[in-house]
């Protein structure tokens, strides 16, 4: 497993005895504990810490993976056989703090100076890699998953409330705020920086900006320059791989990813995944349908193994209290964007065959394959009259429409008019709580360009949340989880393009099948994916059985905030499959609040 844990002793008197409850209880792992001084205890799971072979002062762990790294072995004087733990120190010493600008990848590490008392963390752009921290009692605990923290503290940490009425509310939680008041992740694209009796320093060291295409001419430059760098963002993730595995939904982003590994690895290593409907799952479905169909014809187009195509039918949970238990052991709770329905997959993937990376095609429709419905948000922005005049020459009576709702949503501050009746609909929280008028739901609030539209979309905290958790429910069994579509490079491309390319016109999501000429056949390139289908396709049958096994649990409330379950009972929902699925998640956030209350 990778991954980190790291105990600071800010001059207090609980060091030793924080660092002895965590070594007692992680003895069943047998690890081999590094150097333990009075400042400090450092921890990798995947390996010894990392001693700088010239600065002995320097100590080293992470959870790497540097794209870049050959150009930063040249440009730091280093062999061509230098790891990242090596490139990362060698950055650290030339640049310091600054050296996480000059890394892509993803990546989360710390670097301990015994000689300045100082504690350097940091964490890749898109915050793909987790780190979470909390400073108590003079210690500063800083570790990649919140348990390593929670184990490590002498009684158990207090519960975030208002985290929790967020969730009950369906609102978008800060993305530095946990199940857990105090226990803190580190943003996206920050590093922290701690002196001993200092104080915390956190700083941004980038920021999504446009870059220099200026040699692109045509329409076909810009595609052409997308091609090269999406199949560089495949290829950077399969350094050193042997066993590789893609999901493949049915959809084109993760087709897309499975065709270019195809032409990029020897498919005997190459295993898909896919989540599909048997003859009981199937029996639940509304629509009875699932993505197969697509995935048979990917499979034709790139020549895979039809042997290292696997279907995944249902979880390997006896039951719903089961998967609660794997939530609270992985995740430490309520996690928002808490990706357990992949577990499932990991664990095939790992156990069947020895997996050690794989593909998603997310954040794809947040990003390079958005629908491009608002492309002409910046023609209004921007005052661009003839662009403006072309768009309504192209869309007509729907153009004209368009422009209506936009200023109706600039005017209200949000793009999803009518979106607050939804989350009405939604709403947990007790009424009589203090957060029930307290908090403020900033979901879609208006962004009147093109460009600060895709930024909010790209960078708001679901990208990381979804990826942080799928990595860590991976990480369990030695699997790395990669995300091409959040490579950086490709982002600030396609943050640097023209407006125009992503006209929906002839199609919607018109740049990225654009740019899958070639990668893909043609009737999934321009597939409607209008079905129905789901990308978890068994999602009916699993909320279904849950609702049978939660039958009989007694919601306990013991914070408050909750509504009974006869008042959700007597709330308008949408239908009644919603309210069963949320009167589901009620009574797991209640269970995983109990099962994480502190002790008085």
């Amino acid at each position: 497993m990778k991954g980190f844990f790291g105990i600071l002793n800010l001059k207090k008197d609980n060091f030793k005895i924080a660092t002895a409850n965590y070594l007692q209880n992680k003895s069943k792992r047998n690890l081999t504990i590094p150097l333990t001084t009075d400042d400090i205890l450092l921890i990798d799971f995947d390996s010894s810490v990392v001693n700088d072979a010239k600065s002995k002062n320097l100590q080293y762990v992470g959870w790497c993976r540097l794209d870049n790294i050959t150009e930063l072995q040249t440009l730091l004087n280093l062999k061509s056989t230098a790891i990242e733990s090596e490139v990362i120190l060698t950055a650290y010493k030339k640049w310091g703090e600054a050296c996480a600008e000059h890394f892509i990848g993803d990546f989360s590490f710390a670097i301990w100076d015994s000689e300045q008392k100082t504690l350097f963390l940091a964490k890749d752009q898109m915050g793909i890699r987790p780190l979470f921290y909390l400073e108590q009692n003079g210690l500063f605990y800083f570790g990649t998953t919140i348990p390593e923290i929670k184990i490590a503290l002498l009684e158990k940490p207090s519960l975030n409330e208002i985290y929790i009425a967020k969730e009950l509310r369906n609102f978008p939680q800060e993305i530095e705020d946990t199940f857990f008041k105090g226990i803190k992740r580190l943003k996206p694209a920050h590093y922290i920086f701690l002196k001993i009796e200092g104080r915390l320093e956190e700083k941004r060291y980038w920021e999504l900006t446009p870059v220099d295409l200026s040699e692109c001419k045509s329409e076909e430059d810009y595609l052409v320059l997308l091609r090269a760098t999406f199949k560089e963002a495949v290829l950077c993730r399969i350094r050193d791989k042997k066993n590789v595995g893609c999901q493949l939904s049915g959809g084109i982003d993760s087709s897309a990813i499975a065709v270019l590994l195809s032409r990029l690895m020897n498919n005997k290593n190459l295993h898909t995944y896919s989540f599909v409907l048997d003859d009981l799952t199937k029996t639940y479905s509304e629509n009875a349908i699932d993505e197969q169909g697509t995935q048979e014809e990917i499979i034709n187009y790139a020549n895979l193994i039809r042997e290292n195509h696997h279907h995944i039918t249902s979880f390997y949970y006896k039951n719903v209290f089961e998967e609660l238990a794997k939530k609270n052991a992985v995740m430490g709770g309520v996690a928002n964007s808490d990706s357990i329905w992949q577990d499932s997959l990991y664990k095939i993937a790992a156990e069947q065959n020895k997996i050690e990376v794989i593909f998603s095609g997310f954040p794809g429709d947040e990003g390079l394959s958005q629908t491009g419905s608002n492309y002409f948000y910046d023609y209004l922005n921007d005052f661009k009259v003839f662009a403006l005049f072309a768009f309504i020459i192209n869309f007509r009576r729907a153009a004209i429409k368009k422009i209506v709702q936009y200023y109706r949503a600039k005017k209200a501050n949000t793009s999803a008019l009518g979106y607050e009746e939804l989350q009405r609909k939604r709403n947990m929280l007790n009424i009589k709580s203090e957060f029930y008028t307290e908090l403020k739901d900033p979901s879609f609030k208006f962004n009147p360009s093109f460009k600060s539209w895709q930024k909010q979309q790209i960078c708001r905290a679901h990208t990381t949340l979804r990826a942080e958790s799928e990595g860590t429910y991976a990480n369990q069994y030695n699997i790395e989880t990669v995300y091409p579509l959040a490579d950086i490079r490709l982002l600030e491309i396609m943050y640097s393009l023209p407006a125009e390319l992503f006209k929906p016109k002839p199609y919607s999501r018109a740049l990225f099948r654009n740019i899958c000429k070639g990668i893909l056949p043609d009737r999934v390139r321009l597939q409607t994916k209008r079905n129905g289908s789901k990308t978890l396709a068994f999602a009916d049958y699993w909320v279904t059985k849950k609702s049978v096994e939660l039958n009989h649990y007694k919601i306990k409330n013991h914070t408050g905030l909750m509504m009974t379950e006869e008042e959700y009972h007597l709330k308008e929902t949408e239908n009644e499959f919603m309210r069963m699925k949320r009167l589901n998640t009620l009574k797991e956030i209640d269970y995983l609040i109990d099962l994480n209350l502190p002790t008085n």
